[in-house]
C-alpha cells in the first residue's frame, strides 16, 4: 500500500482532525511522496470527508466562549480580529483578517460555511464572505476569485 492510498484510506474513515491531516500531507508532500495532484486531491478529500465531531477542542472552544463573554462584559471600541494562518481553525460565523486580494493590506473575511469550522485556507471552500467593520458582506471569496454583492 502507498502513502497515498493509506491516506486515502484514513481520511475517507474520516475519523482525524483536520489541521493534523494537513499536516500530514503537506509533509508527505515535501518528502517527496506524494506528487502535487495526490496533495491537491487529498487535500480537497480532506475538506469534504472530515467529521466534525473530530474537529472539536473542548478547552480550546471553552476558551473562545470565555473571551467571548469577556468582550461583551468589557466592551472596547476596537475590534481585533485574529489574522488567519495555516492551521488555523475558523469556527462558522466567525471574521478574520486575511489579505485574500494580495495587495500586502489584511481584509476582513467571514466563514458562513456548510462547516461548524474549517481550517482551509480562506476560500478554498464555499462560505468565505469579504466583510466590512460592521460585518456587511461585501462580496463572495471562492478558489482565489472575489465577486463582489451586486
Amino acid at each position: 500500500m502507498t502513502i497515498y492510498e493509506c491516506l486515502h484510506d484514513v481520511i475517507n474513515r474520516g475519523d482525524y482532525n483536520v489541521p493534523d491531516m494537513e499536516h500530514k500531507i503537506d509533509l508527505m508532500f515535501i518528502e517527496g511522496k506524494l506528487t502535487e495532484e495526490q496533495k491537491e486531491e487529498l487535500f480537497a478529500l480532506t475538506a469534504t470527508n472530515a467529521n466534525d465531531a473530530q474537529q472539536i477542542d473542548v478547552v480550546q472552544k471553552l476558551k473562545e466562549l470565555e473571551d467571548r463573554i469577556f468582550a461583551l462584559e468589557h466592551p472596547s471600541e476596537e475590534v481585533v480580529y485574529p489574522v488567519w494562518t495555516n492551521g488555523y481553525v475558523t469556527q462558522k460565523g466567525e471574521t478574520v483578517q486575511f489579505d485574500y486580494d494580495n495587495d500586502g493590506t489584511l481584509d476582513l473575511l467571514r466563514y458562513d460555511g456548510g462547516r461548524a469550522s474549517t481550517s482551509l485556507r480562506p476560500g478554498k471552500i464555499d462560505g468565505w464572505h469579504v466583510v466590512d467593520q460592521n460585518g456587511t458582506i461585501l462580496g463572495t471569496f471562492y478558489n482565489g476569485e472575489f465577486t463582489p454583492v451586486e
